[in-house]
Order: C-alpha cells, then sequence, then structure tokens
C-alpha cells in the first residue's frame, strides 16, 4: 500500500491535471452542444443530420459518432473521443517515468532496498495509475452532467460511470504496453519506442475505416476496441467484451513488464543490441559534436527527433492522400456551402489542407515543445542540469541553449513535413500554393517556441509541475480557438490562445501581428525563466 501511495504522490500534479481538462472539457462541448443545436428536438434532430454528414467524413482522428441530436451522443464524440488520445500521451508520459525515470532518479533502489519485489513495485505504480485514470475520467464525466444540467436536460449516473471505466481501460492498456516496452529498450529509446508502437495502434484503427486492408489487423489496436463502447449514447450502453479486451491488454502487458523487469538488471534494457564489445574508458570522448554549443544538443536527441520528424511527415502524407475523399462529400453538404465558400477561390486545396493538416500540425508541434520541457523537468531532479553546470556554464546560457535546440529540431520536423505534404499533393494533381505551404510549415517553428517558452518558466519554477500545467496551458488555449467564436467569446480572451496567433497562413498567409506577438512572448518567456532560474536552487 506505501508503494501504491507513493506513486499516486509522484503522479498527483498529473491527476489534478488531467482530472481538470477532461471535466472542462466535457463541460465545454455539452455547452457547445446546446449553443449550436439549440434545445428543441427538431433543432437538434437538424443539427444532428448535419453534423453526422460532417462527422462521417473526418474519422482519421475522432471516432464514427452516433446520436449527435443529443448532448451524450455529441460529448461522447467530441469530448471522449478526443479524450482517448489525451490519455494515450498521459498513460506514454506517467509508464515512460515508472519504467525508466524512476530508476535514473535512484526511487526504485530505495524501494528494492526497502524489501519491495519488482513485481510489488510494477503492481504498485500499475495500481496508482489505474486510480488515477478512473478519477480522470470521472470527472470527465461529471463535466458532461454538469454540462448537461445547464442546457435543462439530464444523464444518467450510470452511463457517466461505464464511459469512465471504458476510458480508464483504455489508459491502462496503454500504460501497460509502454511498461513493456520500458523494460525491453535501452533507456534512451523506451519512451520514443512506446511512444511509435501505440501511434502505430492508433492508426491501425482510424486507416482500417478508409483503407480496408487494415481491418483484419485492427484487432490488436485498444482503440478499436475503446470505439466499440457507446454508453452515453441512448439506447447503447456499455461493451463489456471490448472493455474487457482491453482490461486483459492491460493485465498480460503488465505481467510481461514484470516479468522482464525481474529478469535485467537496473539501467539496463532485457534486450540488447549486439555490439563490439570495447575497453572501458575515463578519457574524454572525442567526437568533436560534444564541444559545439546546440549541435551536441541536437546530436544527442537524434533519435527523438528522427521519431518526430518521419511520423509527422508521415501524417502529412496520409492527410494530403485523404483530401480529397475528404472533400468531395463535404462540399455536397448545403450546410457548409458557405462554409466552403470563404476558402480562397481557385485555392480550395490549399486553403482545405490549411485547414485539416496544420491544425492537426499545431497540436503536434505543441506535443514536441511539451516532450522537451519534459526533459529539462528531468534534467533538473536527476541531477543531469547540476553536472551541466558544473562544467562551468551559466544558467542563461542553459536557457539559450535550450530554446535554440528546440528551434532547431522543430525546423527541421517542419521542412521535412512541408517537403512531404508539397510532394504528395504534387502527386495527387492538388493546386496547392508551395509559397503558401512553406510560410505555413516554417510558423510552427516559433509556434512551438510559444509553448517552449512557457514551458521554461514553469520549469524554471516547478519543474514537478512543468509539463502538467504546460498541458493545461494547451488545452485551454485550444478550447479558446476552437469554441470561442461558435460560443461568441470576448475578442480579447479568444486572444490568448496561441492557435489564434499562429492563424490560416495557407488560406489567408502569415498574420504579422500574430507573428510579433509570438516573437514578443519568446522572448519574454524565455526571458523570464532565466531570472527564474537565477534565483531557484537545483533540484529545489
Amino acid at each position: 500500500m506505501t508503494a501504491v501511495v507513493l506513486g499516486l504522490r509522484l503522479g498527483r500534479w498529473g491527476v489534478v491535471g488531467f482530472s481538470a481538462l477532461a471535466f472542462f472539457s466535457s463541460l465545454v462541448q455539452a455547452l457547445a452542444f446546446f449553443q449550436l443545436a439549440g434545445r428543441t428536438p427538431a433543432e437538434q434532430a437538424a443539427f444532428g443530420k448535419s453534423m453526422t454528414q460532417l462527422a462521417s467524413s473526418l474519422t482519421l482522428v475522432l471516432p464514427p459518432p452516433m446520436r449527435l441530436d443529443t448532448v451524450g451522443g455529441y460529448v461522447e464524440w467530441r469530448s471522449f473521443g478526443g479524450l482517448a488520445i489525451v490519455f494515450a500521451v498521459w498513460a506514454l508520459i506517467s509508464a515512460g517515468g515508472a519504467a525508466r525515470g524512476d530508476e535514473e532518479r535512484g526511487l526504485v533502489e530505495v524501494a528494492l532496498a526497502a524489501s519491495l519485489t519488482r513485481f510489488g513495485w510494477i503492481a504498485s505504480r500499475f495500481t496508482g495509475f489505474a486510480a488515477a485514470s478512473f478519477v480522470a475520467a470521472a470527472f470527465g464525466g461529471l463535466g458532461l452532467v454538469v454540462g448537461a444540467l445547464t442546457g435543462g436536460e439530464s444523464v444518467s449516473l450510470r452511463a457517466v460511470l461505464e464511459q469512465s471505466v471504458a476510458l480508464a481501460a483504455l489508459a491502462l492498456s496503454c500504460y501497460a504496453l509502454t511498461l513493456l516496452v520500458g523494460q525491453l529498450a535501452g533507456v534512451r529509446i523506451a519512451t520514443a519506442s512506446a511512444g511509435v508502437l501505440l501511434l502505430a495502434l492508433f492508426f491501425v484503427n482510424t486507416l482500417s475505416r478508409t483503407f480496408t486492408s487494415l481491418t483484419s489487423v485492427r484487432w490488436l489496436s485498444p482503440f478499436h476496441y475503446y470505439e466499440l463502447n457507446h454508453p452515453l449514447v441512448p439506447d447503447a450502453g456499455l461493451d463489456a467484451r471490448s472493455t474487457a479486451v482491453m482490461l486483459l491488454i492491460a493485465l498480460i502487458a503488465g505481467g510481461a513488464a514484470a516479468v522482464a523487469f525481474a529478469s535485467r538488471d537496473l539501467g539496463s534494457p532485457l534486450l540488447r543490441l549486439p555490439v563490439p564489445s570495447q575497453p572501458t574508458t575515463y578519457e574524454v570522448s572525442v567526437n568533436p559534436v560534444w564541444r559545439i554549443p546546440v549541435l551536441r544538443g541536437v546530436y544527442e536527441r537524434r533519435l527523438g527527433l528522427l521519431v518526430w520528424a518521419a511520423g509527422i511527415a508521415f501524417l502529412g502524407a496520409v492527410f494530403v492522400s485523404l483530401t480529397k475523399t475528404v472533400i468531395q462529400p463535404l462540399m455536397s453538404i448545403p450546410a457548409l456551402t458557405q462554409f466552403f465558400g470563404g476558402f480562397v477561390q481557385g485555392r480550395l486545396y490549399t486553403s482545405f489542407l490549411g485547414f485539416f493538416w496544420l491544425s492537426t500540425a499545431e497540436l503536434l508541434f505543441a506535443a514536441f515543445a511539451i516532450a522537451q520541457v519534459a526533459r529539462w523537468s528531468a534534467e533538473d531532479s536527476d541531477g543531469r542540469l547540476e553536472v551541466i553546470l558544473s562544467q562551468p556554464q551559466s544558467r542563461a546560457t542553459v536557457v539559450v541553449e535550450r530554446a535554440t535546440v528546440l528551434a532547431v529540431g522543430a525546423a527541421v520536423i517542419a521542412a521535412l513535413s512541408g517537403v512531404v505534404v508539397a510532394v504528395a499533393s504534387h502527386n495527387q494533381g492538388m493546386d496547392v500554393s508551395s509559397e503558401r505551404l512553406a510560410e505555413g510549415s516554417l510558423l510552427l517553428v516559433p509556434f512551438a517556441l510559444v509553448f517552449a517558452a512557457a514551458g521554461s518558466v514553469l520549469a524554471a519554477w516547478n519543474p514537478r509541475a512543468a509539463v502538467g500545467l504546460l498541458g493545461a496551458f494547451a488545452f485551454v488555449s485550444y478550447v479558446l480557438a476552437e469554441l470561442g467564436p461558435l460560443l461568441n467569446w470576448p475578442a480579447w480572451l479568444q486572444d490568448f490562445s496561441a492557435f489564434k496567433l499562429f492563424g490560416t497562413p495557407l488560406s489567408s498567409g502569415i498574420d504579422r501581428a500574430g507573428l510579433l506577438t509570438m516573437i514578443a512572448i519568446i522572448i519574454v518567456g524565455f526571458g523570464a525563466s532565466i531570472l527564474l532560474m537565477e534565483r531557484r536552487d537545483v533540484g529545489a
């Protein structure tokens, strides 16, 4: 029990942050439903019909919807469909820390020295995350209840409980798979390898809706079983069999992770690539890259950067290949004629890619920045920052080098993904403006730096809370940009969103005022983080 409490204490910021995120996500979507669909059955039926036509063409990320004429069906699609991705990322980060991060900080050695078995350690972290994910998912259901009451309707508490169980089961299966990969792979590539696995399982499921050749293997994906549950939809309910499969995946992967952990040495992977043996040496590395600022940071992160670049570029190519398939049915929906009429004439595909692809790329670059901030926070607690400062190297130099390394990495990812999207668009015969595409792709670099600047401030102030608070900031910023115009929120409030600062570069060009604002935020944010680092002791 003590180990479980320790696990909950280590992840308390994640529980608080993701509980708040799930609550406000469901609450905002419930309020948006009554704003968009109206309150009469006839209005809601008409809204549900139009939205179902739209949703059927946007299944690359969100699952196919059911009963969008009801607040439960709409929130299940818009909120809990997206929360599946969010909770999977949470599971990835949390399990990555439990599998490898705790070893680097010495927590596992302390726990084992206190007579806790290796199986007990894995079981305690597994149990702790199971409880945490269910609590966070339940807060998502609570947000729906509050939003529905505001609209004069009610939602079954049993349905909310069942939805919470399904979402927690998905998160737990992703957590167990990450734990298992963490035992097999080395420290530097464990989390990245697990991320690749989860991303592959996610796209095996989503792409199987378009490419029928994948339907024969989507049974491997826990995301497929999650989508079979519709407890918030009237006359549907929880699919007990699919939920049991997700829990079975979690138990099998968790058990295999415990066996693998018991079979390996601390700090070493279970599977080692055959490499020629070399004599132990304490001499300084002769590789000149380690002596060049910025370049050494990029070189150290080269594997992770390669994974990010390849993954985002691949996703961009997939979006391009699906653009024509998505546009044609959408253009036939009368309710969306006015919306598409706002696209620049003669640049339909360019404008639609800006709406369809770049909006997704923004989320991915925000996630990239959050991942780097997580690394900065870890360096503070595991002693690496202390070693860097002992070189000697000033704290201001550390912050500037971190920002520059992130900018270079984001530029590499943006350039590669932009080139891939341009080539794929040309092969598809789409009239995409190369100039606008280049501008939109490169604008993702300062966009990522905005989140990095905010994260740098948080990491300098409170490293343990930095990732959770930055994730909450990203979520609020996204909600302001997406729902602000629909709910007629004040313009000054919408201006706080980094996503609004990005604008629509493919359809209307770069928003110079937004770009200047982002640059100002970057300068002020990293400058403030320097001041905060100067005032705080390392590890405090």
